[in-house]
């Protein structure tokens, strides 16, 4: 018998300047990996292990003095860019800087701290250290398309309860040279809803859900709606309302209308007692008529269960405590 199961993988190689060696170039390998039946992708690298994580504290304890991502600390601990992808070694717009992982899942893979305070509630988060924060994940963005990684995925896990190992408050940003595989689901579903339909999904959607109870608000050229149905609690979609379908794609404009849009999410999220937050932005390379630049957010328990289990974790779906008409019109109050 022939076996025609094929395991496959490709081997992502990154560099980058490690301030633990005197900024010595510190060279790793990231294993990308795709299930041999349906073609999902999983990333790899052992050196993750060694993170640091920082433990959540009470608001009356002092910050920590070895933050490497408070701003006294980030010259001399955080790690920078090897000359040829920035000369300076960190991509720096107004008050947000980015530098390179020290433990990476792709060959190119930023980190970007954008406000100054190590800890932060999310109805303390400005609309100004959010939008410098997507201006310099753009840049990097950039940086990496030129460098020939065109895909990127921008995210953001906010406190341990989101998977941060650092509680000072940061995006990170992938740029591969294969999306991410729910950015690439999500196109090809998008192109295939225009070739059948001749029009775009998210125009249609925006249009059927603008007037339901799922609709949470607009603002800057984004529209903000409680999906029908989520697959996070308190999952939040925004859809871009102009024809971008890459952060690239943004003007100065879009950019801060995104980051205000969130920074009122946050502030809804935490008046209903979520504390911490995940956020994925699904972001195309190539204009195209059929995808939109889109959004997620989604609020993460600070306590008890989690909120995955077996049904999420192996069967693909997603058990509720909430509807999203329970939560959209709480949301809908900051907009």
């Amino acid at each position: 018998m022939v076996m025609t199961i094929r395991l496959e993988k490709i081997i992502e190689r990154t560099a980058v300047l490690d301030p633990r060696s005197g900024f010595e170039e510190f060279a790793q390998e990231v294993e990308v990996r795709f299930d041999p039946l349906t073609g999902a992708s999983s990333r790899i690298n052992i050196t993750r292990a060694g993170r640091p994580k920082q433990q959540m504290s009470r608001a009356e304890e002092p910050v920590p003095k070895n933050c490497p991502f408070c701003p006294e600390n980030i010259e001399r601990d955080t790690p920078k860019f090897t000359r040829g992808f920035d000369p300076e070694g960190r991509i720096r717009c107004g008050g947000a800087t980015v530098f390179p992982n020290l433990f990476p899942l792709s060959g190119i893979h930023g980190v970007c701290a954008f406000t100054p305070e190590h800890k932060l509630d999310l109805d303390r988060f400005t609309e100004a250290e959010a939008a410098d924060g997507l201006f310099a994940a753009a840049e990097f963005a950039r940086r990496s398309a030129a460098a020939g990684a065109k895909f990127h995925f921008l995210g953001w896990n906010h406190l341990p309860p989101a998977g941060a190992s650092i509680l000072h408050p940061h995006f990170q940003i992938i740029a591969s040279s294969r999306p991410a595989a729910a950015v690439a689901v999500c196109h090809s579903a998008s192109e295939a809803y225009m070739g059948r339909e001749g029009r775009s999904f998210w125009a249609d959607y925006a249009e059927e859900e603008r007037g339901s109870a799922r609709f949470i608000g607009g603002r800057g050229g984004f529209e903000w709606f409680a999906p029908w149905s989520p697959t996070c609690g308190y999952e939040v979609l925004g859809i871009c309302s102009s024809q971008a379908s890459s952060l690239l794609d943004l003007d100065d404009g879009g950019v801060r209308g995104l980051a205000g849009g969130i920074v009122r999410l946050l502030r809804g999220y935490w008046k209903i007692g979520v504390a911490s937050v995940n956020m994925g932005v699904y972001s195309w390379p190539e204009r195209c008529g059929g995808f939109s630049l889109n959004v997620r957010l989604a609020g993460r328990p600070i306590s008890g269960a989690s909120d995955k289990a077996f049904l999420e974790i192996f069967g693909g779906e997603t058990g509720l405590p909430v509807a999203p008409e329970g939560y959209a019109p709480l949301l809908r109050r900051e907009f």
